[in-house]
């Protein structure tokens, strides 16, 4: 894909008569006679230059002549645009219209806006937004990120000196665009926080939002170094929080907001969708119930509107120290639901703990491969001399755990397999006792107290035709049982 063409996609997305581009400059589209200027950092004259071969090498009727042409081009879906290409000592401009809304350079008052607003754009800096709108990442970037966003990647790969990779239906494949270097990596950073952090951890993660040519789009974005340099990993994330049936989870997990108070797990690796399930609870809580909600994430994702619910939003870094700080706050301003992006160190554990048994429903993701291995996962962050209190801690607050993992279906996509575990007075008593049996066999006999152990969803999955026998055996923990709950 040209450069030139992510920039018409976008032109045509906001139904503009006419984009500008001014070496040194941010973009402006044109409409109805006002100016938008465009999220993206200023163009360099080299990249001015390069956008003009594009345009030029498939023009019509362009005659240069001191520094000026014009005339007409093809977009690559064969969209006809007229342009003006100026180049003199102090800039380089490209003026490009539709051919329905012809140039208009002689008209003072137009360049008058053009020249005050440009100006303005390279003199002074514009008023931080409330969500980070801008980031400073190369322009050619930007459109290789335009280029994967837009195939419905859910995930992003940028490696420096290595082709660009995406996850689509969770298989990593390469795209067609220029390897990035590591100092366009680095200018997606977008603030001197973030900036900090990397340098003092080798990593930062952040959210931002671009205008690309199908459309505003915010990503949750890693920068981190390894190795061979610097890499990012980008997750496009949807506007639109979806339901859990169309996340392929059972409504029965709507019940885990119904809790008056405690602790809610939603545990599984990095990627297989805990944050997109916690989304889609806080949602429901919002569209049926009148609560106060409080979110401390890292950073913030889905954004939520309030419907029922007066939700408070707040950023780790940005408006909040961390998570544990955000949580021993949040005790202070009266929530009926606390929700936590990760359960991440001793002490958001200890406070997340807390706000369970002051009768707070806490909602939180956790990195642990099955529902039962969770409570372990939670107890050995704790010194030996402690453990035996959390366990305790646990037992009288833990409601329930849910476990996901992203499974390969026939029709080359993924669905989700699902744990489901519900503190019943048996699990309460293993928990307490550290018997982790008793939370497995609560599991396999607790099915009227819609308990759900991986091997039974898998099951469901494979007689529902939606994956093989092969990749339901691969991903069971006990195959006997997978194969016992198939005959």
């Amino acid at each position: 894909m040209a450069l030139i063409d992510t920039f018409l996609k976008l032109m045509e997305e906001k139904h503009a008569e006419r984009l500008v581009l001014v070496s040194d400059a941010i973009p402006y589209l044109l409409k109805g006679g006002e100016t938008i200027g465009l999220s993206m950092p200023a163009l360099r004259a080299d990249i001015l230059q390069r956008m003009a071969g594009e345009i030029s090498g498939a023009s019509s009727g362009a005659e240069p002549g001191d520094g000026l042409q014009e005339g007409t081009f093809q977009a690559a879906d064969k969209t006809e645009f007229g342009y003006k290409i100026q180049e003199s000592a102090s800039d380089f401009r490209i003026e490009i219209h539709a051919m329905g809304a012809p140039p208009t350079a002689e008209d003072p008052g137009l360049d008058a806006l053009l020249e005050r607003n440009l100006g303005a754009a390279l003199g002074a800096k514009p008023a931080a937004p409330a969500q980070p709108a801008s980031p400073q990442g190369s322009v050619e970037l930007l459109a290789t990120i335009d280029q994967a966003a837009a195939g419905e990647s859910s995930d992003i790969f940028l490696s420096s000196g290595k082709p660009p990779r995406v996850r689509r239906k969770g298989m990593l494949s390469r795209i067609d665009a220029s390897p990035p270097n590591a100092g366009q990596i680095l200018q997606l950073i977008p603030d001197d926080a973030s900036r900090q952090e990397f340098e003092t951890s080798g990593s930062t993660d952040f959210a931002v939002r671009w205008d690309l040519s199908h459309g505003s789009c915010r990503f949750r974005v890693n920068v981190f170094r390894h190795l061979d340099g610097v890499a990012a990993a980008l997750r496009p994330i949807r506007e639109r929080i979806p339901p859990l049936a169309e996340l392929n989870l059972p409504e029965s997990l709507l019940e885990l907001v119904t809790y008056t108070g405690g602790l809610v797990l939603v545990t599984g690796t990095s990627g297989s969708g805990k944050s997109t399930t916690l989304a889609a609870l806080i949602d429901h809580l919002n569209r049926t119930r009148a609560r106060h909600v409080i979110t401390i994430e890292d950073p913030v994702e889905y954004q939520h509107r309030e419907i029922q619910c007066l939700i408070h939003q707040r950023e780790v870094g940005s408006d909040v120290e961390s998570f544990s700080s955000g949580l021993r706050a949040a005790l202070r301003e009266n929530p009926d639901v606390i929700l936590l992006g990760e359960l991440r160190d001793l002490a958001t554990i200890t406070a997340a703990l807390t706000a369970a048994e002051t009768g707070h429903l806490v909602l939180a993701t956790l990195h642990s491969g099955s529902a039962s291995s969770a409570v372990n996962r939670i107890v050995d962050v704790f010194p030996g001399h402690q453990q035996q209190l959390i366990r305790v801690q646990l037992a009288s607050s833990l409601r329930a755990v849910v476990s996901q993992r992203l499974v390969p279906t026939r029709n080359k996509s993924v669905i989700p397999a699902i744990e489901k575990l519900i503190v019943t007075p048996a699990v309460a008593t293993g928990i307490r006792e550290g018997h982790d049996h008793y939370l497995r066999n609560a599991m396999l006999t607790g099915g009227e107290d819609g308990m759900i152990t991986l091997e039974r969803s898998l099951a469901t999955l494979v007689r529902k035709g939606v994956i093989d026998l092969e990749t339901a055996t691969r991903h069971a923990v006990d195959q006997q049982a997978l194969a016992h709950l198939l005959e």
